[in-house]
């Protein structure tokens, strides 16, 4: 692997990476030749990612609730205010008490859903400095092996052009033999021999 990757973390919007666990070319290209560490941000990065859209659906679940709460305490405010209904000053208290206890867990969804971004963008620009080393590592390799393979061709070529070669001037040698041998002989006698020998 060459040296660490020193990367601006600008990069990642300057150029519009995507999530790279996410990017088709990226899995193309990736998802079976991952390094142990690649393997490991990757899993981390689905993690975060898989995080903030439950913590995304677990608030629009709770607002939901928190809502339907609302609702619940101005209708039992307004029978309590106009019937003295004791039983619903107690349905308030505890309606009160869940809508504290929903705003508590919302605001705490809220607070993890403003740095889960940052968590994100951290862990793929990791994933992508481990991306671009691997990337390099692969191509330095791959052009060394290609130059080996260059000079394996070419003397492949030159044997099999040798090759071409000497098997033409046999076919002739073999064709001019056996036209004369048919010639001298005559098509009878040259059935006989062929039978022999050949």
């Amino acid at each position: 692997m060459p040296k660490e990757i020193e990367l601006d973390e600008n990069i990642l919007k300057k150029n519009k990476v995507p999530l790279l666990v996410k990017d088709k070319v990226w899995k193309g290209l990736f998802e079976d030749n991952m390094t142990r560490n690649m393997k490991k941000l990757s899993k981390s990065l689905n993690e975060l990612i898989d995080k903030e859209k439950e913590s995304a659906k677990e608030i629009r679940r709770l607002h939901k609730q928190k809502k339907i709460l609302m609702d619940m305490v101005l209708k039992l405010s307004d029978d309590a205010n106009t019937n003295d209904n004791t039983q619903a000053l107690n349905k308030l208290e505890e309606a009160k008490n869940k809508i504290i206890e929903l705003n508590r867990k919302i605001d705490d969804l809220q607070f993890d859903m403003e740095n889960l971004p940052k968590e994100i963008n951290g862990v793929n620009l990791e994933l992508l400095k481990e991306t671009v080393s691997l990337s390099y590592s692969d191509i330095k390799n791959d052009r060394e092996r290609v130059e080996v393979l260059d000079k394996e061709i070419k003397k492949l070529r030159q044997i099999l052009g040798n090759m071409w070669e000497e098997k033409f001037n046999k076919e002739k040698k073999v064709d001019n033999l056996y036209s004369y041998l048919h010639g001298t002989l005559g098509h009878q006698e040259t059935d006989k021999l062929d039978k022999r020998f050949l």
